[in-house]
């Protein structure tokens, strides 16, 4: 950790054990762009019937983790140090994470899973109205006229998936410290040295990202028709990049410590499966049967509940393979950054320190992003 340093900028603490109390907190926010044919949904046969898609239709669903929390405690000696924590509060994810520091160099390795039901989802089209004018008893057909001028039709809904969307993530980071005689890394996010004079230093990187997102259950035919057919997504990137490290003494066991690397996606191939569903024409077959309903209803004839306006169809719906498409996307920018604030005394220490990631994906006509981020405190005492 020390050897080859100027001393006069990094230094080794005088007691080699340290023991401290470790909290994180993070989050996980996934955002979904696709867009599908509103003319063909909302075809005026079915689907929504009092309304009709005029060009296409945007959906963008977005799925955020609950801030996750977890307590731990670590213990080290010198350059070596072993630590356990566990959630106590936040979303129900699994972790794994690996990280290995000298003076010249940082890799860090983590592992994510989780999964979710909850989707804030907006649409956006346009759409023209349309009103029931009579009822043709012999056809058994509804008839409708289209009224006004067309309009936009922009919402958002929360919504509960069906079945939950399984999301996992491995990244992968690395980077190499130029001025690694002056400027120490460890000083700022593990504390196994002392940065006593302010220094910075290039650093060159390469980052690994690998995603899956996977909600292709039955039972989400709805989100899967409106992701254009997609029920699965993986991406593969890696990225190379080279930035700047920095760390700050304002004063004496005072160190404001920052890094950025802005990064150029060298690999960027995603992975669909794509799936057919019967998802339209069961919707179109209920909404039309509520929209009869709901007229006989008006002139008195029957009643209807509300268990038969919100009547779940997600155990009806079917959904076939229609294969798996892989597809290299186009050289894509990317950035890492960290920030990290601590204080020593002679024998304690306190730290906070964060760090963001965001990695955009397409295929074809869907696109998106996910951002991920956490932050780092604790308490610590060396002897």
């Amino acid at each position: 950790m020390v050897h080859g340093v100027d001393t006069n900028y990094v230094k080794t603490p005088k007691h080699p054990w340290q023991v401290s109390l470790k909290s994180r907190v993070s989050q996980t926010d996934l955002q979904m762009h696709s867009v599908v044919d509103g003319a063909e949904l909302f075809d005026g046969e079915g689907m929504m019937p009092f309304i009709k898609g005029m060009d296409d239709m945007a959906t963008d669903p977005r799925f955020i983790t609950r801030v996750s929390t977890s307590l731990g405690v670590k213990v080290g000696y010198k350059g070596l140090s072993a630590s356990y924590s566990f959630p106590i509060g936040g979303d129900k994810s699994q972790n794994i994470s690996l990280k290995s520091t000298g003076n010249w160099y940082a890799v860090n390795l983590r592992w994510h899973k989780y999964k979710t039901k909850t989707a804030r989802t907006h649409y956006a089209g346009a759409v023209i109205g349309r009103e029931i004018v009579d009822y043709d008893e012999e056809a058994d057909k509804i008839i409708f006229n289209e009224v006004g001028d067309p309009y936009a039709w922009d919402e958002t809904e929360k919504e509960e998936l069906p079945s939950p969307i399984s999301i996992k993530t491995l990244i992968f980071d690395g980077f190499y410290i130029f001025n690694h005689k002056k400027f120490s890394y460890a000083a700022a996010y593990n504390q196994k040295t002392v940065q006593a004079r302010s220094a910075g230093s290039p650093i060159v990187g390469l980052m690994g990202y690998y995603a899956d997102f996977d909600y292709d259950d039955q039972r989400n035919a709805e989100l899967i028709y409106w992701m254009d057919g997609i029920g699965r997504l993986r991406q593969y990137q890696l990225s190379l990049g080279a930035g700047y490290a920095y760390n700050f003494v304002p004063a004496k066991g005072w160190l404001i410590s920052a890094m950025a690397m802005p990064m150029v996606t060298v690999v960027n191939r995603t992975r669909i499966n794509t799936y057919d569903s019967n998802f339209k024409d069961v919707a179109n077959a209920h909404l039309l049967e509520l929209a009869l309903q709901e007229m006989l209803s008006e002139e008195g004839l029957i009643d209807i509940s509300e268990d038969d306006i919100n009547d779940d169809l997600s155990d009806v719906y079917e959904i076939q393979s229609t294969g798996v498409h892989s597809r290299n996307n186009r050289i894509a920018l990317n950035f890492t950054t960290r920030l990290s604030v601590t204080y020593n005394w002679s024998r304690y220490f306190v730290n906070a320190n964060g760090q963001f990631n965001n990695f955009n994906y397409k295929h074809k006509a869907m696109h998106g992003h996910l951002n991920d981020w956490y932050i780092n405190a604790s308490v610590g005492v060396r002897f």
